[in-house]
């Protein structure tokens, strides 16, 4: 049943005020109970379903809007011709003391950015699973499907990921994960992303490596070719399956000739596999031209963050949350320009560290001067998105909206794009004219 805009107007309104009264009752949660990353979650999922909900309804063009409802003229557009609702709404006024909420969230979403921190599997939204179990003849209920996205904790999540890597049974259905993200990518503006891809699982199960990067590489080469968004692979060697396995993995990596796939990260469960371990095959990487990075600092002290950048030289650190417990490794971060990799939202879900946003260090090591990159990490499972991963440092962790630009660009000088200055030029471009419509341009 077609809806009308009158409809979807008030759809869109109420979406704005629950989305407002969620996070209103997030931020009084306690950090220090049981229950508490459980719920934070939960408010997340449901806070980002009504703003994917907003985005579908915002997409939708109707045909002779009514002009009298928004006090926008519509004179002179052809009564055949579609116009998309979210060309009738006004910008929102940034430039008063106390902004909503909804219109820091449209902002922040047309900002162009980029992200750094992303593992593919967890970018596969769920219509695109639905398609791989249709092709590949999985057949599950309905309700078993949304049950397994129902999880509270680490082991659900990881769970999730596992049955996400069981929809593959051939090196083509990779296609399916490029297309996912990079729907994901456009519907956040993000231009340029460097993604996990970690091999080792689909390598047991059967499948031919360079098969799957050239998959790979091929979607990825036609998204660019689309509308002009970058994507690059970082192959995660994995902590999971051991040092002998990270090597085997990047020497199947240092075959490969593909300018897409730019280096290597140290990812997995962090206690299984301390930093040390991986010395040899990072040293390898680096000698070979290879970009090198570490998840560190997620699940581990500090001093597993100082054994990622002596031991690896390790250019990023993913997470790096526990590098507040330790002033010397942040001075050090700092002096020698190691951006971390800020994932908000799967901090809070560990729970390692982190209870609540309001709690993150992140506030800590912006005003220290450490170089960083705002990510989501796995934004399908965790349903979260780049554009509210930045809005909870502006509602919950007092970020200005003048920071947050500056964070977006400390994204780009802490991703591995060749030409950086080139990249931030224009998004620093596109960015004016964004400030510019919410009133925030001097």
């Amino acid at each position: 049943m077609a809806l009308t805009f009158g409809e979807i107007l008030t759809r869109i309104r109420i979406i704005d005020r629950d989305v407002t009264e969620l996070n209103r009752l997030k931020s009084r949660l306690p950090a220090d109970r049981p229950y508490s990353s459980s719920l934070q979650i939960s408010f997340d999922k449901q806070i980002n379903e009504l703003l994917n909900e907003r985005v579908g309804l915002m997409e939708l063009e109707v045909l002779e809007p009514p002009s009298w409802i928004l006090g926008v003229p519509t004179i002179g557009i052809p009564q055949e011709t579609p116009v998309p609702i979210k060309g009738l709404f006004p910008a929102g006024d940034l430039s008063r003391d106390k902004p909503d909420d909804q219109d820091v969230i449209n902002f922040l979403r047309e900002l162009p950015k980029t992200e750094i921190h992303l593992h593919l599997e967890a970018c596969v939204n769920k219509d695109t699973m639905k398609q791989l179990m249709v092709k590949n003849g999985i057949t599950i209920s309905e309700e078993e499907f949304e049950a397994k996205f129902n999880f509270k904790d680490l082991n659900g999540f990881i769970q999730v990921f596992f049955f996400i890597q069981s929809l593959v049974k051939e090196p083509s259905d990779f296609s399916f994960f490029v297309g996912s993200l990079a729907e994901y990518m456009r519907a956040n503006n993000i231009v340029y992303t460097e993604v996990f891809f970690a091999p080792s699982k689909f390598i047991q199960n059967g499948l031919d490596f360079e098969e799957m990067i050239d998959y790979l590489v091929n979607r990825i080469r036609e998204e660019k070719e689309h509308d002009g968004i970058v994507i690059r692979l970082l192959v995660d060697v994995s902590r999971s399956f051991g040092p002998e396995n990270a090597m085997n993995n990047l020497n199947r990596v240092l075959k490969l000739r593909h300018p897409e796939v730019i280096g290597i990260g140290l990812g997995g469960a962090e206690l299984m596999g301390p930093a040390r371990d991986y010395q040899g095959v990072f040293q390898k990487a680096r000698e070979a031209g290879l970009r090198v990075v570490a998840h560190s600092g997620e699940d581990d002290g500090p001093w597993a963050i100082w054994e990622a950048v002596e031991l690896l030289k390790a250019e990023r650190i993913g997470h790096g949350t526990s590098a507040i417990q330790d002033p010397e490794l942040v001075r050090y971060l700092r002096e020698n320009h190691i951006p971390i990799e800020i994932c908000v939202t799967s901090n809070v879900f560990t729970g390692k560290y982190v209870r609540k946003e309001q709690n993150h260090p992140v506030r800590y090591y912006y005003d220290q001067g450490l170089p960083l990159s705002i990510n989501t990490d796995d934004p399908e499972i965790f349903n979260v998105n780049l554009t509210y991963e930045y809005f909870k440092l502006w509602r919950f962790l007092d970020f200005s909206l003048d920071e947050i630009v500056d964070l977006i660009r400390q994204g780009v000088f802490a991703s591995f794009h060749p030409n950086k200055e080139t990249l931030w030029a224009e998004m620093e471009k596109r960015i004016g004219l964004v400030k510019a419509r919410y009133g925030l341009q001097k």
